[in-house]
């Protein structure tokens, strides 16, 4: 099973939001050096408590200092972007992170952050998802041509020369995080890989969503793209499990907490979305109590432990992405030591 990390909230909230993209970047260079597979980096415009809208110009320099790891966005807000300009942005990234990099796209088209660029807050969930799987198939056709013709139902193009091409051949993977059910099979029908999360489903589920997406595996479609089934999860650990609930309570106060019902403290656009919520429920109405009973903070045997459940539970599991400051409340120094402590006592057990 393979390591990554991910990095939704740059840095520590006291510090200045330019120092804490340098905490995130040093924080992968460590990562690096300790043998970590993957650094994923979330895209946030328009959320003031996430500041990180650019993860690739932030990849594309962590990967002048990381020089073995590799980099993935998670997630990549499609509906921000035209597919043209993207695929050449991910082209220009791949060049400069010499061929190590991944994306894991999100979002819905008619979100409240997409209505900034003029898309209608009428898309239902059905034509959000045929935009992706447009979206999706003419980025993987840019990067295998040079001059591009594409006659789609929402996008056209007509002999456009693209410029650069990306390393990989052919072309960067794709994968797509996955919160509700249906997005597991829509995924492995996209020929896609899969993030899901303990966040917003718990080990029974996604258990269940890895066998589904093993059996709807679109090779046709994938052309060469690995599906990969990944799991987030928030993680720390500690030289004891009392000292990592202790730490980690932090990121998780009662004034964090919303109902179940509509969110009142507007932080985005949109007004009405939580600060760190990905939606109405989940994981944003949970007290610390309740986020240990999905999250792993433990001591590095406790670790060991939770973790071999979660390999046992999804064989095909082939990475486990660690958020190590889910909340930005830990300090750079607090969350270095727990991934050198996971690093030296935790990663050898899974060698």
């Amino acid at each position: 099973m393979k390591f990554g990390l991910f990095w939704q909230v740059p840095g520590h909230e006291s510090s200045s939001v330019p120092r804490r993209h340098w905490e995130t970047i040093e924080e992968i260079v460590l990562a690096d050096r300790l043998g970590f597979d993957q650094a994923w980096l979330a895209e946030s415009p328009f959320f003031p408590t996430r500041p990180m809208s650019q993860p690739l110009l932030v990849i594309a320099a962590a990967a002048q200092h990381a020089r073995r790891i590799r980099f993935g966005t998670l997630a990549t807000q499609t509906p921000l972007h035209h597919p043209v300009d993207f695929a050449t942005a991910v082209s220009t990234c791949d060049i400069l992170t010499e061929g190590r990099l991944e994306l894991c796209l999100g979002g819905r088209f008619g979100g409240a952050s997409s209505q900034i660029f003029g898309i209608s807050p009428d898309i239902d969930s059905e034509t959000s998802r045929q935009m992706v799987s447009e979206f999706t198939r003419l980025i993987r056709e840019a990067w295998t041509n040079e001059r591009l013709s594409f006659e789609g139902t929402f996008w056209q193009l007509k002999d456009v020369p693209l410029i650069p091409q990306p390393i990989q051949t052919p072309g960067p993977p794709l994968l797509m995080a996955a919160n509700s059910d249906g997005s597991f099979s829509f995924a492995a029908g996209e020929g896609l890989g899969v993030v899901g999360t303990t966040l917003s489903q718990p080990l029974s589920k996604l258990k269940e969503h890895s066998l589904t997406f093993s059996t709807e595996i679109n090779p046709e479609k994938a052309a060469g793209n690995p599906q990969v089934f990944n799991v987030a999860i928030s993680f720390f650990v500690s030289e004891s499990r009392e000292k990592a609930r202790e730490q980690m309570s932090k990121n998780w106060l009662d004034k964090d907490v919303i109902g179940t019902g509509s969110p009142t403290r507007p932080s985005a656009i949109g007004g009405g979305r939580h600060d760190f919520s990905t939606g109405y429920g989940g994981w944003a109405t949970w007290d610390f109590d309740t986020a240990t009973q999905y999250c792993i903070y433990d001591s590095p045997e406790g670790c060991v432990e939770r973790l071999l459940e979660i390999k046992n539970n999804i064989p095909s599991l082939n990475q486990c992405i660690l958020e190590f400051n889910r909340r930005g409340r830990l300090t750079t120094e607090e969350v270095r030591e727990s991934m050198q402590l996971f690093a030296d006592s935790v990663m050898p057990e899974f060698v």
